[in-house]
């Protein structure tokens, strides 16, 4: 780590305890924003540490717009900013409120489950969210024959081969662009290099990677599988910030990524650079709001979502270290 890197952290680091300020980044955020964060995780975990914002004056969310939206909802009373106000996901914008109301006309009284990477206006449609770890039993959770889901068309068909459910997509092009950069070549080919390593994906990736892995779990799961597995060597399947930590959290294992080109360019938006000036200057343009209208709503469809089963509390991370 460069000079000028570590100067930045502790410039932040000093701040954010003087602003009272919790920040959230995101499992695919670069190393040197997880090293300053009170908290990283996948989407559920942190909408759940969100949540629980008491004694801050302020949250700092290092993700793609809609999961600060979901901080903004779950903590009414504590502003939250973004880094880059331009930081959007691809995936989100496959949908969109209108979209979700005429496929709720042709199948009437289907319950709809939109994934939480959609806007907030996409959720005021919605009757539960989901994340990729949260997916399966959250669909099962409503005991429906048939369910409306997107935008990911990818994690649909996850969750149709894993329930019994009747699974339609609102748009069954919805994919994440980084995910969809991994084929099944690429993973037959490096468990040929490594036969002793597991191979994770993450649901987003296409379903012939998905039957060739080993296993397939969100990004708090793959953090968990390889914290508590006796396995030295690990392929994973998902952005290279979360390869990127998990090396850096067992330098005693090796974790290979199935494609080092699979980067996020929205995620990487966010820059140490940004994260001080929001703590400096506290900009208007960085605040996220949610419409008063719709905040209730999504409340209560966030509230439905973190009463399922997810996958534990995001680890603490120490910003001293």
């Amino acid at each position: 780590m460069s000079s000028d890197c570590k100067a930045l952290q502790e410039k932040i680091i000093k701040l954010k305890k003087e602003r009272k300020a919790l920040i959230l980044a995101h499992n695919y955020q670069i190393i040197e924003i997880q090293e300053i964060a009170d908290y990283v995780g996948d989407s559920l975990q942190l909408a759940r540490k969100s949540a629980e914002s008491r004694g801050y004056d302020m949250i700092i969310f290092a993700g793609v717009r809609f999961m600060a939206e979901m901080a903004a909802v779950l903590s009414p009373t504590v502003p939250v900013y973004i880094p880059d106000p331009g930081a959007l996901c691809p995936l989100a914008a496959y949908i969109d409120a209108e979209s979700v109301r005429k496929k709720k006309e042709e199948y009437p009284d289907t319950p709809v489950v939109v994934y939480v990477n959609t806007t907030a206006d996409t959720k005021t449609e919605t009757d539960v969210i989901c994340t990729s770890g949260s997916a399966v039993e959250v669909v099962e959770s409503l005991g429906a024959d048939t369910v409306l889901f997107g935008p990911d068309a990818n994690l649909a068909e996850y969750v149709r081969r894993h329930t019994d459910v009747n699974i339609i997509d609102i748009d069954s092009r919805g994919r994440c662009y980084v995910h969809n950069m991994f084929d099944l070549s690429m993973l037959l080919e490096l468990k040929e290099k490594y036969p002793d390593a597991v191979a994770i994906a993450h649901p987003e990736c296409p379903i012939e990677v998905q039957e060739a892995a080993d296993m397939v779990g969100s990004t708090g799961m793959m953090a968990k599988t390889v914290a508590e597995s006796d396995a030295k060597m690990f392929i994973i399947a998902t952005e290279m910030g979360m390869v990127h930590q998990l090396q850096k959290q067992h330098p005693d294992k090796t974790i290979i990524p199935l494609y080092e080109g699979a980067i996020c360019r929205q995620m990487k938006k966010h820059t140490l650079e940004k994260i001080l000036d929001v703590l400096e200057n506290l900009p208007e343009a960085n605040l996220v709001k949610v419409p008063e209208y719709s905040a209730p709503h999504i409340r209560g469809v966030l509230e439905r979502m973190n009463k399922v089963k997810g996958q534990g509390p995001a680890k603490a991370v120490s910003a001293e270290s």
